[in-house]
């Protein structure tokens, strides 16, 4: 499978849930696209002007195309990147409850060392000491060659998606 193909399913399959901003750059990083969701749950009493509590939470997922193999220097480069900007796209709502982001990497093929990078990248923070939040970044590498992803163990739930592509490849 193709870098261009892979990433043509994925935003088919990320459409009907997420926002796709396609042709977008992230410093200087070109991206074919990063998606956005969002999601505001709330309860109220008798009308919706008397809200008891309201919670958003967002997800971002920042997809880079890489046409080579990934080296450590790359995801250094990216995740620094990826953290630099991560700010400008925090919420400031006052329900603002979590943020996930991802910064997916997508070529054919990873260096070891790559992997052993992507796989310890964490970053945890709390906003006002929890009161207004958390926010969680992970990277992704999507190996082509080999059809996987690589990532933090936390994130394999929150990456399943990046899997699918490779099931619609089959059929």
């Amino acid at each position: 499978m193709t870098t261009n193909k892979y990433i043509n399913t994925l935003t088919t399959i990320l459409t009907p849930y997420f926002n796709i901003y396609r042709d977008e750059k992230l410093g200087t990083f070109p991206l074919p696209f990063y998606a956005h969701y969002h999601r505001r749950d709330e309860k109220y009493f008798m009308t919706k002007k008397s809200k008891i509590w309201a919670v958003e939470n967002e997800q971002f997922i920042f997809v880079w195309q890489k046409e080579s193999v990934v080296t450590k220097e790359d995801v250094i480069q990216f995740s620094q990147t990826f953290m630099n900007h991560v700010p400008n796209y925090i919420s400031n709502h006052q329900d603002h409850m979590s943020t996930v982001f991802i910064g997916a990497i997508v070529a054919p093929e990873a260096h070891v060392d790559a992997i052993k990078e992507v796989k310890r990248f964490r970053k945890l923070r709390f906003i006002r000491f929890g009161l207004h939040g958390w926010l969680e970044c992970y990277l992704a590498i999507i190996a082509l060659n080999k059809k996987e992803r690589f990532t933090h163990r936390k994130a394999l739930p929150l990456t399943d998606v990046f899997e699918k592509p490779f099931e619609e490849g089959t059929n």
